[in-house]
């Protein structure tokens, strides 16, 4: 049985809001159990792709999808609980059901790069369909914005999310990138999806650390 709104949107936020500070990546044992299906605790918005494999690259693209965008501006890595109650507030209020994955999008590709550094960053609750609701600003910090199709270079994580884990999945994607420059380039900053809360063992959460990128001409 899935989660009810109130009750996984406070699961998620937990699990955004205690990210571990540890010098490894995602526990690499995590990988002996078999992974929680990515809609597992709420439903993926219309069209989107299933969660890429644990240790898995690959290019995905994602059809053009509404959310509700909370943004603040000199944020670190940490900072989930200044976006994530805006963001609540906001779907309760409007009877928005919840959805997963959650996104956080680096704007400043110095936060992901170097431990402590604040940057402009911005937290997703995605809609389940682009025909849902209706676009516009709704607060001081929330704006629900339409997105376009795009692709993006994933990495497939399971366990529990990390800063470590994100750097070291940043990284590895801009190899990535640089191996297949003449097929791909990047198109954007990263951005970290989650996709269970604390509710589910942490051996068994999806996550995974996505580039948007761009086919060279």
């Amino acid at each position: 049985m899935r989660l009810p709104t109130f009750a996984l949107g406070l699961a998620i936020f937990t699990t955004f809001l205690t990210i571990p500070s540890r010098a490894d990546e995602p526990k690499q044992e995590a990988k002996q159990v078999e992974p929680k299906a990515a809609d597992g605790d709420a439903p993926l918005p219309e069209g989107f792709p299933d969660a890429t494999k644990p240790g898995t690259v690959e290019v995905k693209t994602y059809p053009a999808y509404r959310s509700a965008v909370a943004t603040v501006e000199k944020a670190t890595t940490r900072s989930g609980n200044m976006m994530f109650f805006p963001l609540f507030n906001h779907i309760q209020k409007n009877d928005i059901a919840m959805t997963a994955p959650v996104i956080n999008t680096f704007k400043t590709p110095k936060m992901v790069e170097t431990p402590g550094a604040k940057g402009e960053v911005t937290m997703e609750f995605l809609y389940r369909s682009p025909k849902q609701g209706k676009t516009g600003r709704d607060s001081a910090m929330i704006e629900v914005l339409d997105h376009p199709e795009q692709k993006f270079v994933c990495l497939g994580y399971q366990g529990d999310m990390s800063d470590e884990g994100m750097r070291a999945g940043v990284a590895r994607l801009n190899e990535w990138i640089e191996e297949h420059k003449a097929e791909w380039q990047a198109d954007g900053p990263p951005r970290s999806l989650g996709y269970h809360g604390p509710m589910t063992p942490s051996a068994q959460r999806l996550w995974e650390v996505q580039v948007p990128v761009k086919a060279v001409k």
